[in-house]
């Protein structure tokens, strides 16, 4: 499943952990919000993730497997810049990725 996010201040996680329990059932939606909770958390005693309060990122995405695991994409094409995190058990994992000019 994917899932797209406009704008963070609008972002309907109540509405998306309904659809997880729908598509995947109440383990897979107590899995997601456990593991966007870790993000909260890591995001709430860090700069971890700033790049998603950054006004020049101009996508994101959540992935969702069926397990309720999410991996978060997020990037900005006039920086060229894109990060990928994973969630592993309680590990976050980030991947930033800089596009080159050839």
């Amino acid at each position: 499943m994917y899932y797209s996010v406009g704008n963070l201040n609008n972002f309907d996680t109540t509405n998306l952990i309904k659809q997880i329990e729908r598509k995947s059932g109440k383990q897979a939606a107590k899995h997601f919000s456990n593991c966007i909770m870790l993000v909260v958390n890591k995001a709430e005693n860090s700069n971890y993730f700033n790049e998603l309060n950054n006004g020049k990122l101009c996508w994101s995405r959540i992935a969702v497997e069926h397990d309720g695991t999410p991996t978060l994409f997020c990037g900005s094409f006039s920086t060229k810049t894109f990060y990928i995190s994973t969630i592993k058990g309680n590990q976050i994992k980030r991947v930033v990725k800089q596009l080159v000019n050839d």
